[in-house]
């Protein structure tokens, strides 16, 4: 039910995450910030939410933990929410009016199985030409574990249909929110229409996208470092 079909990587550069930073006047820090080149589900990454404060930056888990969920590891995978069933899924409904994210990345990894549906898919590398950062929409939630009581920011990246670019290779795409006024506002708390919601989950309509298929070293979750980048 949850399966979006994703292949759940991407990667950030510090650099990137600094200058985003910037961009929205982040109220604080993150410390022990590195290069990232195949960040992966339940692992720990970047991500942008509002608070009273203002915009902030903390890691969360990637895969979203619902609250009534008693474990972290759940059945099913929530680390991509589809955009057509977020109203309709217990996992992400509640996220939806006012725990919306911003999952920040350099480039985004996706499978080709457009041209491959059989495995092994090759591996195809998606960012932007002019090398700003991709602000993709998501969801958080913080979960509390019911034995330590302690509070874990969960988060999933949403997705849609692909563009023209991605679809030549994939049947589906993280949500590119198009500016970093479009991203504000898809984090204004006072937003909580869901039709007006709704309208930011459609497929990139820019033509600042391009994509090169990388070597199989990046589908290993253990690689990390920039050549798993380079065209193959």
């Amino acid at each position: 039910m949850y399966n979006t079909a994703m292949c759940g990587a991407y990667g950030y550069t510090k650099k990137d995450i600094q200058e985003v930073n910037k961009l929205f006047n982040v109220q604080n820090e993150l410390e022990g910030l590195t290069d990232r080149y195949n960040v992966r589900p339940t692992q720990t990454s970047p991500i942008l939410f509002m608070t009273a404060d203002g915009i902030q930056v903390r890691y969360m888990y990637w895969s979203l933990i619902p609250s009534w969920a008693k474990e972290k590891r759940l059945k099913f995978s929530t680390f991509n929410a589809r955009a057509d069933n977020l109203l309709k899924s217990a996992a992400f409904r509640n996220s939806v009016s006012n725990k919306r994210c911003v999952v920040l990345a350099s480039f985004f990894y996706e499978p080709d199985k457009i041209n491959y549906p059989k495995p092994p898919h090759p591996w195809h590398l998606f960012r932007f030409r002019d090398q700003t950062v991709m602000l993709m929409a998501g969801l958080y939630n913080i979960w509390k574990d019911p034995k330590t009581n302690e509070e874990l920011y969960t988060f999933t990246i949403i997705t849609t249909e692909p563009n023209e670019v991605v679809g030549k290779f994939h049947s589906r795409s993280p949500v590119l929110l198009q500016s970093v006024d479009e991203a504000t506002e898809w984090l204004n708390p006072d937003m909580v229409e869901k039709e007006q919601i709704m309208e930011f989950l459609k497929p990139y309509s820019g033509d600042n996208l391009e994509e090169w298929s990388v070597g199989d070293e990046a589908k290993n979750p253990r690689n990390e470092g920039e050549e798993l980048i380079k065209p193959k």
